[in-house]
């Protein structure tokens, strides 16, 4: 029994030591700097601050990626870039590209804009896309044809992925410079619906006194898993993809980006709630907002992360379906 015990003993005191020697050799590897960019002008997930020399980044994935660097001692440096690179999202790409940044905070996979970057599973959020209409048009949406019968537009501002891309062109989408000029459309009749991000048009929207006259969809037409990426040209990168995917993994690193999410847009509505409405708004009634949106993405993303989401499986008639 004896000898039975020592055993057990020494197999646990193995194991051990080969996980201390793991972590002490992953630490090792772990020498390269990180020097991160993110998307440019699409808030929450990622936009730059304009400063007095420079812009700084901002990103409700940044506070918890830094703090995973630091857990494995990994020197990094969020960089800030000039005004006319901030809001060029190819330049930005480049620099990633080319190896003068190491990390990109912001990707979509499969597609042609983030081709050349490695991206890192699992994606810890999703990109939820929404029709955003007049109550009185959202009504009619009941399946995809109908949405083939009406006006739809997208603002070029915004990123999609090559997928949902390619559903905008079936669907005849149109594209306009602005969401400004999106909302404007919606409300005065010049289009029937638009398609975007929840996220990016509840604030936009607040910060031009339209929010409150817009209809979101109860359910989101499409989920793009949103990815952070690593540059294919920096050392190690096999050791960082594999730290990176594990921790990414863990549940307390997506409830702090969802939780990132909530506050940034919730802070910009309550900011921009006195912000007067434009001239284009006349008879258009305010709509009673609630919560139902927040609490659908609270159920969507309460399982600690969000895998890569095959939407192509379903047809859009069965992701319309109870909208």
């Amino acid at each position: 029994m004896k000898k039975f015990w020592l055993i057990v003993l020494l197999a646990f005191l193995t194991t051990s030591q080969a996980k201390a020697v793991n972590m002490v050799q992953i630490q090792s590897y772990l020498n390269v700097p990180i020097r991160i960019l993110g998307l440019p002008d699409f808030p929450p997930f990622s936009y730059y601050e304009r400063g007095a020399f420079s812009n700084v980044l901002h990103s409700v994935f940044l506070e918890p990626v830094l703090a995973i660097l630091e857990k494995y001692n990994v020197e990094k440096n969020v960089i800030e870039v000039n005004h006319d690179l901030a809001n060029n999202v190819k330049l930005l790409l480049v620099n990633v590209k080319s190896g003068e940044a190491e990390m990109f905070i912001g990707a979509y996979s499969d597609t042609k804009l983030f081709s050349g970057l490695e991206v890192i599973y699992p994606a810890v959020v999703s990109n939820p896309i929404h029709l955003i209409t007049l109550p009185e048009t959202a009504e009619k949406v009941k399946n995809y044809g109908d949405l083939r019968n009406l006006r739809g537009i997208a603002s070029k501002t915004e990123y999609f992925s090559d997928f949902v891309l390619r559903k905008f062109k079936e669907l005849n989408i149109t594209y306009v410079e602005s969401p400004f000029e999106a909302y404007e459309m919606v409300i005065t009749g010049k289009a029937d619906y638009m398609m975007g991000s929840l996220y990016y048009n509840k604030i936009m929207a607040s910060r031009f006194g339209v929010n409150d006259y817009l209809t979101y969809s109860k359910n989101p037409i499409f989920k793009i898993p949103f990815f952070i990426s690593l540059s294919k040209l920096m050392p190690v990168l096999s050791e960082y993809k594999k730290v990176l995917s594990e921790e990414f993994s863990k549940p307390e690193f997506a409830m702090a980006v969802k939780k990132g999410i909530l506050e940034e847009v919730n802070k910009e509505i309550d900011k921009n709630s006195g912000v007067v409405p434009p001239s284009f708004i006349q008879s258009v009634e305010p709509q009673l907002q609630n919560n139902d949106e927040e609490d659908e993405q609270d159920e969507n993303m309460n399982s600690g992360h969000i895998v890569e989401q095959h939407i192509h499986q379903k047809t859009i008639d069965e992701v319309l379906d109870g909208i």
